[in-house]
């Protein structure tokens, strides 16, 4: 079934004469009536009563008629939106972020304001962990990602930035000794038990905990891997163990739990913009813009 015979039938029932719909089409009449012919033979049934006079839709061809309207409104705007698709004025953009990310102070806010400013834009969001996100991004089922960088190379193809860095934290429960302490360093947690981010997830945390901790000369007893932060804190608050977070975490509270600064170097955590390589998508630059910019505000801020 092609759109020339629906629009070749929706003249006919509009005319309701072969020799006005043949004028009106500028087509030889036999033709018409051999493209009419045609599409009954396809959809099994007669759309038109004839006689030497008259022309009527059938019922099979009045209910017909409502869903060829149907299909010819849809085709012509596909037609439009294909043509402001590259023209730039509408888009669409699959955003991936880890749980954590979003606890970020740049990242709800870009967001929103990109949804402001490119009301013609879909922006949809998916909470993924950083390998999907990786995943993701190859079979271009998503466009950007939001993530900690994960223990594996970056796949070709795909280019992975820094975007955001922040201290990494000790939450600790609030009666526990070492909490009456300001600073803590990852060497004075040798003896505890800890609660960490699983390792499969992807997120790169567990790794950087595992090594900060060899550094400190000792391997963690890790007694539990949690994916959700707000469960790792609930943990820490049940007195099952401690656990070394990005410090956006400390947004969660706890009643009994306490946050304390982690006097070593290398204890930052960062996220990472990630996305396939030459992307020509106007929309996506500028969502990326939007993000680098409101990292430098944040910064400008700090300073």
């Amino acid at each position: 079934m092609k759109l020339r015979q629906l629009q070749f039938f929706l003249t006919v029932a509009d005319e309701l004469g072969f020799g006005r719909a043949a004028e009106k089409l500028h087509v030889a009449q036999p033709s018409l009536s051999v493209q009419i012919k045609a599409l009954e033979e396809e959809v099994g049934a007669r759309l038109f009563e004839r006689d030497k006079h008259h022309v009527h839709l059938t019922q099979a061809g009045r209910r017909f008629r409502e869903h060829a309207l149907n299909i010819i409104a849809l085709a012509e705007t596909a037609k439009v939106e294909a043509r402001c698709a590259e023209a730039g004025e509408v888009g669409s953009i699959a955003l991936g972020y880890t749980a954590s990310s979003m606890f970020s102070r740049v990242l709800p806010h870009v967001i929103r304001r990109f949804r402001d400013e490119h009301r013609n834009v879909l922006l949809s969001l998916h909470e993924l962990t950083s390998l999907e996100q990786l995943h993701r991004l190859l079979d271009r089922s998503l466009d950007l990602g939001v993530l900690r960088k994960p223990d594996v190379p970056t796949p070709a193809g795909l280019a992975v930035t820094e975007w955001y860095r922040t201290p990494l934290l000790v939450a600790i429960a609030g009666d526990h000794p070492l909490a009456r302490r300001a600073v803590l360093s990852v060497q004075d947690l040798r003896a505890e038990p800890f609660v960490t981010y699983p390792r499969e997830a992807g997120t790169g945390i567990y790794w950087q905990v595992v090594e900060l901790c060899a550094k400190a000369g000792f391997r963690p007893r890790v007694v539990r891997e949690v994916l959700e932060s707000s469960t790792i804190i609930g943990l820490v608050a049940a007195g099952v163990g401690v656990a070394i977070v990005p410090a956006d975490i400390n947004c969660i509270r706890f009643e009994g739990v306490e946050y304390k600064k982690l006097s070593d170097s290398q204890a930052v955590s960062s996220l990472y913009l990630a996305q396939r390589e030459s992307d020509p998508s106007e929309h996506l630059r500028a969502l990326c813009g939007m993000l680098m910019r409101g990292i430098r505000r944040t910064r400008s801020k700090r300073a």
